[in-house]
């Protein structure tokens, strides 16, 4: 590619980011207006909160930023070789003593990115195995 063409894609990444690149706090935002996916789990809002932890270092995060007292967490998965990366939440609900909603909100960096290194549905699935073993 060309020094011209290498200037276009530029300009054109920060378009896209200008008008849609996921943030921390368009995390908080999509939550707000009911975006994400939600699951009771039959684990108190502690054990919750160590699980959700945990799902966010397996999959490499940056540093989580906990948010206890408002029952969320926000955390960064870096840009690699093959993504841009992700943000995402973690809201932690209780429900009665013994079981808890989690809500797991994530996005892209890059809107026009394809592949995300984790989705609701991965979160999900590892938070279902990690309830079930005591990790």
């Amino acid at each position: 590619m060309n020094v011209r063409g290498m200037k276009i894609m530029g300009w054109l990444l920060i378009v896209i980011c200008a008008t849609g690149c996921a943030t921390m706090s368009s995390i908080v935002r999509a939550k707000a207006h009911g975006k994400g996916t939600s699951r009771v789990y039959r684990v108190n809002a502690e054990r919750a909160w160590e699980i959700s932890k945990t799902v966010f270092r397996l999959v490499q995060t940056e540093a989580v930023e906990e948010h206890r007292s408002e029952g969320y967490m926000l955390a960064r998965i870096g840009k690699s070789s093959v993504s841009w990366g992700a943000v995402m939440g973690v809201w932690i609900e209780p429900v009665g003593d013994d079981s808890t909603k989690v809500t797991v909100v994530i996005k892209r960096i890059n809107p026009a990115e394809l592949l995300v290194l984790l989705t609701e549905a991965d979160f999900h699935d590892d938070f279902e195995l990690a309830s079930r073993r005591k990790i």
